[in-house]
């Protein structure tokens, strides 16, 4: 009998790892998409980039050379709040 619970509690650890890194890997992975997107701002005109999404090329550079545990977007809207307080 204890057998079976100690089998079933390991288990269960298991899957609460393999969920957890299931969970990171999806993570990342949306951050990536969502840099690999910001980074076509890059493209844009200075002045569009500066009217239309409110930062400069230079912000957005530098928020995109953040390491990938930082979230760009929310980073990029941090700047925007900045920019509109000023």
């Amino acid at each position: 009998m204890i057998m079976l619970f100690r089998s079933l509690t390991d288990h269960g650890r298991h899957a609460t790892v393999y969920g957890r890194a299931v969970k990171w890997t999806m993570e990342k992975r949306r951050q990536k998409r969502r840099r690999d997107s910001i980074s076509t701002l890059l493209n844009v005109d200075d002045d569009i980039l500066s009217d239309v999404v409110g930062i400069s090329r230079a912000d957005l550079k530098r928020t995109l050379a953040a390491p990938l545990g930082v979230d760009a977007a929310a980073q990029i809207r941090r700047l925007q709040d900045r920019r509109n307080i000023q």
